[in-house]
């Protein structure tokens, strides 16, 4: 079974990785040629083993004789990748390039080091040089085009692969990126046509298969986008980044069950990566929603970026539907009291407050989320739920009316509505109220339980 090549912005231990292999094939190869071809290989060797102390003292011995030679800074420069000094390896692939322009090797290190250092567009720059130079380098073009795909730049990705087709042939790989690129700009057929070109060449090519599944999926073909999934099953099955793009189409397909394993299982090859955990939550709040499984997966981000607002926002507003409103709560005032309270993040603490019978409290987070959203037509019901209780009935009816405007089949608001015209004696109007929460039930609407939210939608 073939996989897509992995994630270029992958984790730094991977980066790491990848970074050593092309040093290997191109400081060697660079050297081959130079009397201490020999040396230079051994070290490279060593390097590869993991054994640095080694491999740095025959790489000193080497630049003691010759301080400029390139192939030799530019594996010291690994040797230090790896030990984590980031700063002192850029400064020896960046001498190796200044003493050959054209060590394509230590280039491509940079270019691998800045993705490390959190610096893309000097990452573009050294392979745009690369290939500047060496205009048939396969694995330069598809770095470059993942990595234009990846900052959004698809114009530029397109552009990219159709000049490369003057001096190359495009490698599966590439031809899943660009046809990425094209479905990202909204071009279905484009993107069709380079997906169908890999899968041409390589039947089982996953990161095709899911580009033609999302194709399917755009033009409302739901049964070949689940044929096309299907297919794409046993490919990704050792690849996290293939995983998590299954488990969105998935999801999209109404296949809850399949996103969330996929998820699980990247989460299970990638433990220390945040966004597995994030991403797999989201899928268990899916319909039927899996509390447990949802509070489970929160928890577990905020273990890895406990001050992200968003895992803080989701895991209180799942703790809230399971009424556990003390450490909703908790969640939810850690959240606000950092400053970038949302107005889900109000709304939630006011459903706290009003459940709690804390109803000037409940009164003061609404109006808090209401001004972060004026929009918001929840929070004007729960509002107006909250001023009904406290007998302010022109309150309350300012309040509901706004939240039916806004979401006009919420039966909540219309129950609330009627409730109040009953105590204002306007009969025919309460009346009223009530068909009209007849009929959202008979559709499969009901008035929601007090301490239940819409959930916000995961970013």
């Amino acid at each position: 079974m073939l996989n897509a090549p992995a994630k270029f912005a992958d984790s730094p231990g991977a980066i790491l990785v990848a970074l050593v292999c092309v040093l290997l094939a191109h400081a060697v190869a660079a050297a081959q040629a130079q009397s201490r071809a020999a040396e230079l290989e051994r070290a490279a060797a060593l390097v590869a083993e993991g054994r640095l102390a080694e491999a740095e003292g025959r790489l000193n011995e080497i630049l003691k004789r010759a301080p400029g030679e390139s192939a030799a800074l530019n594996l010291l420069g690994a040797v230090r990748a790896k030990q984590g000094r980031l700063d002192e390896a850029e400064s020896f692939f960046a001498r190796a390039v200044r003493g050959d322009g054209r060590l394509t090797g230590a280039r491509m290190n940079l270019a691998f080091l800045y993705l490390l250092k959190g610096q893309p567009e000097k990452s573009v720059e050294e392979l745009k040089e690369v290939l500047r130079q060496e205009p048939a380098n396969a694995e330069a073009g598809y770095r470059l085009a993942w990595l234009l795909l990846s900052r959004g730049r698809y114009d530029e990705c397109v552009a990219l692969a159709e000049s490369l087709k003057r001096s190359q042939t495009l490698s599966l790989a590439l031809l899943a990126v660009v046809g990425d690129a094209h479905l990202k700009k909204g071009d279905a057929d484009k993107a069709e046509e380079y997906y169908l070109q890999a899968l041409g060449a390589q039947g089982a090519n996953a990161s095709a298969l899911l580009g033609m599944a999302q194709v399917r999926q755009a033009r409302g073909d739901a049964g070949q986008a689940a044929s096309y999934l299907e297919r794409a099953k046993d490919a990704v099955v050792n690849s996290p980044e293939l995983l998590e793009r299954f488990a969105a189409v998935a999801l999209d397909l109404g296949q809850k069950k399949e996103g969330v394993a996929a998820l699980q299982r990247a989460a299970e090859l990638k433990p220390e990566e945040p966004s597995y955990h994030f991403a797999l939550g989201a899928a268990w709040l899916r319909h039927p929603p899996d509390l447990e499984g949802a509070a489970e997966a929160f928890g577990q981000f905020l273990k890895l970026r406990p001050e992200d607002a968003r895992g803080q926002l989701l895991l209180g507003y799942v703790m809230l539907r399971q009424k556990r409103h003390a450490e909703a709560r908790a969640w939810l005032e850690r959240l606000v009291q950092s400053g970038v309270g949302t107005s889900e993040a109000f709304y939630y603490l006011g459903l706290i407050a009003q459940g709690q019978n804390e109803d000037a409290r409940a009164v003061e987070l609404f109006e808090r989320a209401i001004r972060l959203a004026p929009s918001f037509g929840h929070a004007h019901v729960a509002l107006g739920a909250t001023y009904l209780k406290l007998k302010d009935y022109a309150r309350a009816r300012q309040a509901l009316e706004t939240g039916v405007k806004l979401n006009p089949e919420d039966p909540k608001a219309h129950y609330n509505l009627a409730l109040l015209h009953a105590r204002l004696k306007n009969t025919e109007r309460a009346q009223e109220e009530m068909r009209v929460v007849e009929r959202l039930r008979g559709e499969g609407k009901t008035p929601d339980d007090e301490t239940e939210a819409p959930a916000p939608p995961p970013r």
